[in-house]
């Protein structure tokens, strides 16, 4: 073993100079993992030695000798464990499945296990050859070999389309609370966007529009929602809320024939959930899941910055130049400046001595806002998950009941929020051949977090900028401090009114609780279900699905908050007597918001299968017809003077105008916050599908489907739109050229056809909008926000897809591999128009997509014995969409050029949807250090002509989103411990990073220490990229630096993700079965990256998700 040790020692020090890990965690880590590995060597080593157990020596008078095959298909299988219990003694299988046991007894128990199949025991008598038939577990194949449309499931070796299955073993290998937590890296063709992920429910964070993609963008514009199917009906609600101990399996329905079914609702792929249930003839069970996820508080030193003392430095640079001399004499807006200026203005007019300001300055320069914000603003989160769960049946009558609660402390000490989940699922059959079904699913989330009006976080507190860096939130004694981080100058607050304003100083840390939002989303489902068999090969079924989803927000500013009483002092109006007016009156500020989405489906579906009597012909067909009507209301508007004691609000003037800051500001009358609205879409659709199987090698499918929407055009071309598709496949190791031991399956698969999608936010009628009273004629009006357009149709997407299913040497090897094209045609844009028409752009369809790609899933089973396995699961894919046709040409250059952290801007034909556009770089000049691009192929520097003029200006970078994914999961099983350890990889994209701006810091307070490394003399030029300080600053200038190419780096990298853990507990005293597991993500160890700087490009300008631990336990009763 020591041996060992020293390899593993000398393997770590090579491992730790290359990849330079940062932390303990990490070390301890993969040390563990090392010594996995050589220990894996080791008992392999040990295997392939002769034991006296298996009849190399001792007194053993009697030989036990057999075959052990598949019951499938009577293949050998190699590698089965053979062992008599009652002796000790065991051996494995050879490659031709026999085997020979030595042993002392004539006749006994003998016992066989096998990775994939049902363990089996025997009784023997030596000398008799016996044949052993292991049965595969039932489970694992309704996992691996049974995909749901939601519709139907299909056997995935009979179908056509292209599927993904995640079951219930890889779901439950990542703790999470919810299913897209668990879906991460899980899937080959489904991106999960990062601030998806996060666990801090933000209630009015929206959702990033593409949140979720599967195999990429197929809209330009509108919603671009994934469609999300629960059991049998499309999802209204949030997919987070779902509880993901309630899922059985997911399927990602990815090409025409596999999505088609779902019509207009699955041109962009769809996500099926399905749910647990009970089994007929099942006894009682009971599962009780308890699991715990610890989060580290974000990490805010990892966003861009620039250090105090450099801060402070370009502040005395800009107000030696004057910059600020308009703000220190500023009588209007009364601007605030930060406390260095103040200082120097002091200084300036002589109200401060200079030893008292520069010892100011120098205490200023050792303070870190960062800080404080990380100690008194942000905690360490904490999750608690509990869910309970009783199944089981009787021949006549099944059920399931589930209970989840979850309890999460987030990461923002103001925010948490907690979640109670309920389903009642119960399936019967009261009568021959009928199948009722009634499934119930209540959940209610409870969340508290900040106020939108006042958010308090690192780099959200004031909305004019960020903080200073050397900001201090507390004073040397630990207690709260007012800041002045607000837009109105202190001396201006201080007087203003007289003194009888309300206070008007910002005190962030003692009034974090005075703002909050309170949400209440709750969603009800209702699915109710029969099926009748009519005959032996026909059923009819009827369904009908009710949902209602509820999310009101009540966003609270207390009046002890600077929100609340800044609100209230701007309305303000006094005179020279100080006489008050207040027109807001004191009191809490409640903005009331409830979003409500109601939806009815119903649903007639026959079913008819039909299998010739030699067995060589299969045929089976669904059709049927769907009605489903959405219903959309808003209702929302604000309460002012309310008092929270006996629950009354005070009466507000909304009409009148009120003048601001008393007449400083102009005036403005007071939001009344009244935003109704009410959307209601209908649909209605026919759908048939047909398989056609021959000889178990040859498969035929198609469908049509028919679907109809209220949104489009008058013409019944607009309103109905026909869908169909069509698919083949053969299994060629079914022909007698391909028949080997070393092929187990070998299938091609085809299918081509089209889907579509109805994009819910435009119509085809004029749309207006109703805004209430106007502030000048206190008359109501209206805007009309988009033109009609009578020729609005659906947006159709066309896929094609090649397939190859494979599975080698015994299912050592096997995979999936796909190669598609899909083309979203008729994609719903604006379209520039005569402005004279009284628009500027018409709702048209007028864009097209073209996606193309691969994906490839590759799993390998690299070692198999009855007390060790190691297996490896690679998912690969590419993807990249081109912008076929885009009618908004944009003339400016710098429109197109985006440095923002979102993948690509501006779309523009012929390019990459999420393209990455940047100005050549001539370098900077030797002689001022000003930087230099391009002008009609000649060096310049008129910047405003480079940025404003030919589209030629610009040049293309590359992809905005990483055009590879891959993850590579490594999984090794000791008995009844599995550990596995999952790499990712992203690279082929582009994006622009952070650099010091001139403008950013002078508008915004936005520094960075890239401000050290500009440029200061002649030969600079040679080592650094960044500009020379200019005064008067020049905002073209700067714009051209942020934007040109040398501040553009790659984004590939690799790195360690997550980690896995999880032990079985051999024959509790106390129930049936005990698994514990732990599970570490987000460990965000960068093996190698492109970019040779300290830039995570997973997040770039964004805190990086926090690591997290989770630790569970499963009992089963």
């Amino acid at each position: 073993m020591n041996t060992y040790i020293f390899y593993v020692n000398k393997l770590w020090g090579y491992l730790r100079k290359l990849c330079k890990p940062r932390g303990a965690d990490i070390l301890v880590i993969s040390k563990v993992l090392l010594m996995c590995l050589f220990m894996t060597f080791h008992m392999l080593s040990s295997a392939q030695t002769p034991r006296k157990d298996s009849g190399a020596d001792g007194p053993m008078n009697h030989v036990l000798r057999g075959t052990v095959v598949s019951a499938v298909d009577n293949k050998p299988l190699d590698g089965v464990s053979v062992r008599v219990e009652a002796e000790k003694a065991r051996t494995s299988t050879k490659k031709d499945g026999t085997f020979s046991l030595a042993v002392e007894s004539l006749k006994g128990l003998v016992r066989f296990t096998y990775v994939g199949y049902k363990s089996q025991e025997i009784n023997y008598t030596s000398g008799v050859s016996i044949v052993v038939k292991l049965i595969p577990e039932d489970n694992k194949l309704d996992e691996v070999e049974v995909v749901s449309t939601g519709y139907q499931k299909i056997p995935k070796e009979r179908a056509t389309g292209s599927f993904e299955l995640i079951n219930n073993k890889v779901l439950n290998k990542r703790i999470g609370g919810n299913i897209m937590d668990r879906l991460e890296n899980a899937s080959v063709s489904l991106r999960i966007d990062k601030d998806y992920q996060f666990s801090d429910r933000s209630p009015y964070a929206a959702t990033p529009p593409n949140a979720l993609l599967i195999r990429g963008r197929s809209a330009i514009s509108g919603d671009f929602k994934q469609t999300v199917v629960l059991d049998n009906a499309i999802y209204e609600g949030d997919i987070r809320d779902i509880n993901p101990n309630d899922i059985e399996s997911v399927t990602v329905l990815k090409d025409a024939v596999a999505s088609s079914i779902w019509g207009t609702a699955g041109g962009g792929g769809v996500i099926v959930l399905t749910s647990k249930n009970g089994s007929y003839n099942q006894p009682n069970k009971v599962n009780f899941t308890s699991n715990m996820t610890f989060a580290s508080k974000p990490d805010i030193y990892k966003l861009p910055f620039m250090s105090s003392p450099n801060f402070i430095d370009y502040e005395k640079y800009l107000f030696d130049k004057g910059y600020y001399d308009y703000f220190l004499n500023d009588r209007n807006s009364y601007s605030t400046v930060s406390p260095v200026i103040e200082l120097l203005g002091a200084l300036r007019s002589g109200n401060a001595e200079e030893k008292e300001v520069n010892n100011y300055i120098e205490k200023y320069k050792n303070q870190d806002v960062r800080d404080d914000y990380s100690k008194y603003f942000y905690r360490n989160s904490f999750q608690q998950q509990y869910n309970l769960d009783l199944s089981g049946g009787n021949q006549k009558v099944t059920y399931l009941f589930s209970l989840g609660t979850d309890i999460n402390k987030n990461q923002n000490i103001a925010s948490k929020n907690n979640r109670y989940t309920f389903r009642s699922s119960v399936k019967a059959k009261p009568i021959a051949n009928l199948e009722i079904n009634a499934d119930l699913r209540y959940t209610r989330v409870h969340a508290r977090d900040q106020s939108i009006l006042q958010t308090i976080s690192y780099g959200a507190s004031d909305a004019n900028g960020s903080e200073w860096p050397y900001l201090k939130l507390v004073d040397e004694s630990g207690n709260p401090i007012n800041v002045d981080i607000v837009p109105i100058r202190k001396a201006y607050r201080d007087t203003a009114g007289n003194g009888k304003l309300l206070d008007w100083h910002f005190n962030p840390l003692k009034e974090i609780g005075d703002n909050y939002q309170l949400t209440d989303p709750k969603d009800l489902l209702i699915n109710l279900s029969a099926k009748y068999r009519v005959i032996d090969n026909l059923d009819i079924n009827l369904a009908y699905i009710y949902q209602n989803f509820q999310n009101p927000i009540e966003d609270w500013v207390g009046i002890d908050s600077y929100a609340a009483r800044n609100m209230i002092n701007f309305y303000t109006q006094w005179n020279d007597n100080s006489v008050l007016k207040r027109p807001i009156p004191v009191g809490d500020r409640i903005n009331y918001l409830n979003d409500n989405t109601e939806s009815h489906t119903a649903r007639v579906q026959a079913n008819y299968s039909w299998l010739s009597s030699d067995k060589r012909h299969r045929l089976q067909l669904l059709g049927g017809s769907e009605i489903r009507n959405r219903k959309y209301t808003r209702n929302a508007y604000v309460l002012y003077g309310f008092n929270q004691e006996n629950l009354n609000d005070l009466p507000v003037d909304y009409v009148s105008v009120f003048p601001i800051l008393n007449k400083s500001y102009g005036g403005s009358n007071i939001e009344d916050g009244v935003d109704l609205m009410l959307q209601q879409n209908r649909f209605i659709s026919f759908f048939s599908n047909a398989n056609y199987e021959f000889k178990d090698k040859y498969i035929l499918s198609g469908s049509l489907r028919q679907d109809a929407s209220n949104i489009f055009g008058i013409g019944a071309n607009n309103k109905w739109q026909p869908l169909w598709s069509a698919g083949a496949s053969w299994r060629i190791d079914k022909e007698l050229f391909a028949k080997s031991d070393q092929i187990d399956q070998l299938k091609l698969r085809f299918t081509y056809g089209f889907a579509g999608r109805a994009n819910s936010s435009y119509s085809a009628y004029p749309i207006i909008y109703y805004n209430g009273a106007d502030s000048y004629t206190n008359l109501p009006y209206g805007s009309l926000s988009s033109a009609p357009n009578p020729s609005l149709t659906w947006e159709k997407i066309q896929t094609i897809n090649w397939a190859v299913d494979f599975s080698f040497f015994r299912n050592r090897l096997s995979g999936t591999f796909d190669y598609y094209q899909k083309n979203s045609k008729n994609l719903i844009t604006s379209v520039p128009i005569d402005p004279t028409l009284g628009y500027e752009s018409v709702t048209k369809n007028g864009g097209e997509l073209k996606a193309k790609g691969f994906e490839l899933t590759l799993l390998s089973q690299n070692i198999r014995y009855e007390n060790f396995r190691w297996n490896n699961k690679l998912l690969l894919s590419k993807n990249r969409t081109k912008v076929e046709r885009y009618p908004y040409k944009w003339s400016s250059p710098a429109t197109y050029v985006t440095t923002s952290g979102s993948a690509g801007g501006f779309l523009r034909e012929g390019f990459e949807e999420a393209a990455v556009f940047a100005f050549a770089s001539a370098g900077l000049d030797p002689l001022n250090g000003d930087p230099q691009g391009y002008l009609d192929g000649e060096v310049s520097k008129d910047y405003s002509a480079i940025l404003y003029g030919s589209l030629d200006n610009m040049k293309y970078i590359g992809p905005g989103r990483p055009v590879f994914y891959s993850s590579l999961e490594n999984e090794f099983t000791f008995g009844n411990l599995s550990l596995a350890f999952n790499l990712q990889a992203r690279w082929g994209h582009y994006m622009f990073r952070k650099s010091f701006s001139e403008m950013d810091f002078a508008q915004n307070r936005v520094g960075h220490d890239d401000y050290l490394k500009r440029w200061q003399q002649t030969g600079d030029e040679l080592n650094t990229v960044v500009p020379s300080l200019r005064y008067p600053l020049d905002a073209p200038r700067d714009e051209f630096y942020k934007k040109s190419e040398v501040l553009v780096i790659k984004g590939d990298n690799l790195r360690l993700q997550d980690f896995y853990l999880s032990y079985q507990l051999q024959k509790p005293s106390f129930c049936k079965s005990i698994i514990v597991t732990a599970f570490a993500k987000n460990i965000n160890w960068i093996i190698w990256k492109a970019n040779k700087l300290n830039i995570d490009p997973e997040y770039r300008d964004a805190i990086p998700l926090p690591f997290t631990l989770s630790v569970g336990a499963k009992f089963g009763f």
